[in-house]
């Protein structure tokens, strides 16, 4: 066989250690496997073969499957995040670069399904590049990478694209939510407070309690009002509970975390930035204790949605 020649306009130095790490393997297994480099125009070239004695059609299809591996592993590992940014720059280039940046982050979580520890998604587009690169290596010798993850990786590509024009809609979903919490804040710093403070206790399901200083279940005619407009309407847990502490304004809130039942954080999100520094998080009191119990008993306070 002869040399597999990889050729590039930038990132040669990257796939030389990638074809390195790759080979030392090989000749680990006693094959001299060399690596010589050139230059045409703006382009530099990589040519890989077996020398010597080791020449064999086993040595070849060990040679074209380290080539394979180092480049899906640079494509993936080191192309990846430039491919994406150049879609966002095609595609979405109204929006400021620091935009384009979170874009570019949310992306990331997208295509590794939200994981901190994507390992398991990288594998299966890595694997979906190495057998492309194999099936190419198998009638040809030579192959310029931006070429081919242009026109031979389209599938590839595609779902970088889908990922980013999620990524968009997430980006503006949030953008949305934090201008709302922030409209709110800025309510909530103008209004007069209708009571001094408020205990909010978490309950199962889409419960939650509202107390005053003496455990009572908090009582308004501005509350019970609001709590038979809003059921009627369709509107979400969380959605239910920041509405009903802003129509009670409280001077100052505490919300009690101790017992809390999964699935809450995004509401004690909303509420630390809707109240800020109105907010006294508890992670452990004798008020705590009644989050699980009494949350789940009906009251004039206690809303369910």
């Amino acid at each position: 066989m002869q040399a597999i020649t990889i050729g590039t306009a930038a990132g040669i130095d990257e796939i030389r250690q990638r074809l390195d790490d790759e080979f030392r393997f090989l000749r680990e297994e006693g094959l001299q496997v060399r690596i010589g480099q050139s230059h045409r125009g703006s382009f530099a070239f990589l040519d890989c073969a077996v020398d010597g004695a080791g020449r064999s059609s086993q040595a070849d299809a060990l040679l074209r499957h380290s080539v394979a591996s180092a480049l899906s592993d640079v494509i993936v590992e080191k192309w990846e995040s430039d491919l994406i940014r150049k879609i966002i720059r095609g595609s979405y280039s109204y929006f400021s670069r620091d935009e384009q940046d979170l874009i570019a982050d949310y992306t990331g979580r997208t295509l590794n399904g939200g994981s901190d520890s994507p390992n398991g998604y990288k594998v299966n587009r890595k694997s979906l590049i190495l057998h492309r690169l194999r099936d190419y290596f198998d009638t040809a010798d030579e192959l310029v990478l931006e070429g081919f993850v242009n026109f031979r990786l389209r599938d590839y590509i595609e779902e970088l694209e889908d990922a980013v024009d999620r990524a968009v809609d997430e980006f503006l979903m949030e953008r949305e939510h934090r201008e709302f919490i922030r409209l709110l804040r800025h309510f909530v710093e103008i209004q007069e407070p209708r009571i001094e403070h408020v205990h909010v206790l978490l309950g199962p399901g889409h419960a939650f309690r509202l107390l005053d200083d003496d455990g009572g279940a908090i009582r308004s005619e501005a509350l019970e009002e609001f709590v038979v407009e809003m059921v009627e309407s369709e509107v979400s847990y969380e959605d239910l509970l920041i509405s009903a502490l802003i129509t009670l304004a409280p001077r100052s809130l505490t919300v009690h975390l101790a017992d809390r039942p999964p699935g809450r954080d995004e509401a004690l999100e909303t509420i630390l930035g809707v109240f800020g520094d109105r907010t006294v998080r508890c992670e452990g009191c004798p008020v705590c204790s009644q989050a699980t119990a009494a949350a789940c008993e009906p009251s004039q306070a206690t809303l369910h949605h």
